[in-house]
């Protein structure tokens, strides 16, 4: 009965053992043939498809207590993307569609009537415009707000 136990212990033994038999590792030679490590560059203009389902939206809150126009427009060089003139009940918010669909720096003016104005530049990039990354315009009491998902 304890042959059978030394047996097993000697077979465990013999196979944790193995590959440790100390044998020199196989000689390397070096190389003089260079290797390509070229990597992709980057082009000027990104190519990319946004999701027609998830545009990106501006969404203008008007968080005083009392109704407030708000008009709001977004360009890029030449071309106008939004220009609206919303009035906003108290706590009332409302979402327009950008019409954004490329990346690239869009100019943002947002007024009140008598009332703050705001002008500043967006960079939308890539990733804004395939995940549709939505804007928030908050008039307060204190001024307009700006900001946005990432």
């Amino acid at each position: 009965m304890r042959r059978r136990q030394v047996l097993t212990a000697a077979a465990l033994s013999a196979a944790s053992l193995a590959g440790c038999s100390g044998s020199e590792p196989p000689e390397e030679s070096p190389t003089d043939e260079p290797t390509d490590t070229s990597s992709p560059t980057d082009t000027d203009t990104d190519a990319v498809t946004p999701d027609p389902d998830d545009p990106i939206l501006f969404v203008v809150s008007n968080g005083t207590d009392t109704e407030r126009t708000v008009s709001l427009t977004l360009t890029r060089t030449d071309q106008t993307f939004v220009d609206e003139s919303l009035t906003l009940a108290p706590g009332d918010s409302r979402e327009l569609d950008s019409r954004i669909r490329s990346p690239g720096d869009y100019e943002l003016a947002v007024t009140v009537e008598n009332g703050p104005q705001r002008t500043m530049t967006l960079a939308i990039g890539s990733y804004d415009v395939r995940m549709g990354s939505n804007h928030f315009v908050d008039v307060g009491a204190d001024g307009i707000n700006v900001y946005w998902e990432e």
